[in-house]
């Protein structure tokens, strides 16, 4: 399956067999092409075991992507637009994947990456059953309608994609062939990127993506940027 197929039948995984993932997939996934949002900003990840970091929640997996950045404006939505990418290609190795927002690094085994502030983590492994969706009607998302102020079926992807809690919290709006895109306000600009990972993978050849000056107010969000697909 392709990483645009994914995007319609992906799903987070909180299942998983406890089995390592073995050596030459670990390989694979550490030389797999990821394309930032912002190129200028600088990121580090790592795949590390399980006693590396803390996490509350009540499974595991005995591996870990965690992810490393230098805070700067945009960083959190360049983090989310990256490893999106990551999630997609490690569900198309037959593999789970959850994003987990609650997880740190363990000071007792892990040392801090000097000037980088760590940022969240991706569990992934072998799930216990199969993970994906197979119906689109399985995906509990909000209707067009709710995250955009004009009907575009091209923007689907990204009305798919996951988010903190489920709260897709992004907003598009359109001005001639540019769609602008927004966040609420309190919300993390990392599921925005999220969403707009889902707008590149599926229009690799045609997305770009811009700032505007000067760009509409919508009330309750904050601007993030504009693209075109």
């Amino acid at each position: 399956m392709t990483l645009t197929e994914m995007i319609y039948h992906r799903k987070s995984c909180r299942s998983f067999s406890g089995v390592p993932v073995d050596e030459a997939t670990i390989e694979a996934i550490k030389t797999f092409p990821l394309n930032p949002l912002y190129p200028e900003l600088k990121v580090h990840w790592d795949i590390v075991s399980r006693d590396k970091v803390k996490c509350i929640c009540p499974w595991t997996t005995p591996q870990l992507i965690t992810i490393y950045a230098e805070e700067a404006e945009g960083y959190l939505e360049n983090i989310g637009f990256l490893f999106q990418q990551m999630d997609l290609y490690l569900q198309t190795l037959g593999l789970g994947v959850c994003w987990l927002g609650m997880g740190r690094m363990n000071p007792k085994t892990t040392t801090q990456v000097e000037g980088m502030k760590f940022v969240i983590m991706l569990a992934f492994g072998h799930p216990k059953r199969d993970h994906l969706r197979h119906d689109p009607k399985e995906f509990k998302r909000k209707p067009m309608d709710k995250i955009t102020d004009r009907a575009d079926p091209k923007l689907e992807p990204a009305r798919l994609a996951p988010s903190a809690v489920n709260g897709q919290p992004w907003y598009f709006t359109h001005e001639g062939d540019t769609i602008h895109v927004y966040c609420k306000h309190k919300s993390s600009p990392l599921d925005a990127g999220i969403a707009l990972a889902h707008l590149y993978i599926a229009n690799q050849n045609t997305f770009r993506f811009f700032k505007v000056e000067g760009s509409k107010n919508v009330p309750g969000y904050t601007y993030i940027g504009s693209l075109s697909i």
